[in-house]
């Protein structure tokens, strides 16, 4: 087996320290992050930092960074920020080339999701629209923001209050159908992964969860 090259980071520039992260913690899922400014203006940008954090109750979390090239913070967390809320949507293969193109810069009052043929719908608990091209929309409020020391970037909480599921996804048994669902992932730099490939353990993690009744 190859020896392992031991590298630290304090000691390495920052987009060197990236390429690693990036590279190593793959694959990711990427968070549809859907807003509304103060002014109404609708904005969607993808997050690969971005994870569930809670299913009792069901929380998600997404890491924003500033956007570097205008030395700014992004309108996603400004939205976020002023309004309190946000919507997060599942990208399958079909908004693979949709979200990419939500994540290049434009300014404040360019509606991203027009701009990429998206469709905007009323959501039930928030003022954030949910996507509808978009398999799985989670409805999120504002649940803390956290800024990380020596970082630029701001850990935002968000608690699900309401779930959109595509019908065919739900299975008899209340699990999702991964294969329908056809979730991509980021790997690193322009690359991305598809789900559609997958194996099975015999381990059941949901015999031991604890019920609710």
């Amino acid at each position: 087996m190859p020896e392992k090259r031991v590298l630290d980071p304090q000691e390495m520039a920052s987009t060197d320290v990236y390429k690693i992260v990036a590279g190593c913690i793959v694959p990711r899922p990427i968070g549809f992050i859907s807003t509304i400014s103060r002014e109404g203006v609708h904005n969607a940008a993808p997050f690969s930092f971005f994870n569930g954090v809670s299913h009792n109750p069901p929380m998600v979390c997404v890491s924003i960074s500033p956007a570097y090239a205008q030395a700014q913070r992004k309108d996603t967390l400004t939205n976020i920020l002023e309004v309190g809320d946000f919507v997060v949507n599942v990208v399958n293969e079909d908004l693979a080339c949709a979200q990419d193109y939500c994540s290049n810069y434009f300014p404040p009052e360019f509606d991203e999701l027009a701009g990429a043929g998206l469709t905007a719908t009323s959501s039930r608990r928030v003022k954030s629209p949910c996507i509808e091209q978009s398999p799985v929309s989670f409805e999120c409020c504002l649940h803390a923001t956290v800024p990380l020391a020596e970082s630029p970037y701001t850990l935002v909480i968000g608690r699900v209050l309401m779930m959109h599921v595509r019908d065919d996804l739900l299975m008899p048994n209340g699990r999702i159908d991964v294969g329908r669902l056809a979730a991509i992932g980021r790997m690193t730099g322009n690359s991305y992964v598809r789900t559609r490939d997958s194996f099975t353990l015999k381990h059941d993690t949901f015999e031991v969860l604890p019920s609710s009744e």
